[in-house]
């Protein structure tokens, strides 16, 4: 039996629908209590501003009298490859200036060497987001990844071998939420704990203290868009 003029009808409208979300959302704005289709690839791109606490933090006191980082940076989630789940790639830099330092009897002495301190991570992951309201306005989510971490040292009076420009491999466990302020405009936050094993703790006041490990905790705040 051949079909119908309106099947035919029916089932190239529902190809162009498929194949056109983007423009189906963008010809109006979404009756109240419609949630937000959960089908498609989407991208969230941000900014973000982190809280960065080491785990090495007797080392870093000892030679910046802080262990805590302010890191801007960015990133972007590619979101809806299957279902929930997204891939991400983002990045941050923080650095901070204090002396070199000995430790004499357990404690950090100043040599009055002005050094320069900076890090660099690099994220490479996913996860999974799951919307928290009916209209998806609040999503959250959370993931894990390899973190790429890039560490310097550096002195103007540095002796051969004292400066340091490494990178290290490690890894990191994430998760947070974002609301949709207006028109996929979104801010959220995000908690991150890293690991970064045997970087550090074969020479200098990080082999006195013990300390081996360049990860830490993150506290992030994000602005961005999401579509």
């Amino acid at each position: 039996m051949r079909p119908s003029r309106l099947a035919w009808s029916s089932v190239l409208l529902a190809c162009v629908a498929f194949a056109t979300p983007a423009a189906a959302q963008g010809a109006g704005p979404r009756p109240p209590g419609v949630p937000r289709p959960a089908i498609g690839l989407g991208v969230r791109a941000f900014v973000s501003f982190d809280r960065l606490s080491m785990t090495a933090s007797q080392s870093f006191d000892a030679v910046l009298d802080t262990h805590t980082f302010t890191a801007p940076g960015g990133g972007v989630d590619v979101t809806g490859l299957v279902k929930g789940v997204f891939a991400r790639v983002a990045f941050s830099r923080a650095s901070a200036d204090g002396e070199r330092a000995v430790i004499v009897d357990g404690r950090a002495v100043r040599l009055g060497i002005p050094l320069r301190v900076e890090l660099s991570p690099v994220e490479i992951g996913g996860g999974w987001r799951q919307p928290l309201d009916r209209r998806a306005r609040v999503v959250g989510y959370g993931g894990a990844g390899v973190l790429l971490l890039g560490y310097k040292e550096t002195s103007d009076f540095a002796k051969p071998g004292d400066d340091v420009d490494e990178r290290f491999r490690g890894w990191t466990i994430f998760a947070g939420a974002d609301v949709d302020l207006w028109r996929g405009v979104m801010a959220g936050v995000e908690y991150q704990y890293r690991r970064v094993a045997n970087a550090i703790g074969e020479a200098g006041v990080s082999q006195a203290f013990g300390e081996t490990d360049l990860g830490g905790s993150v506290l992030r705040v994000v602005f961005g868009f999401r579509r």
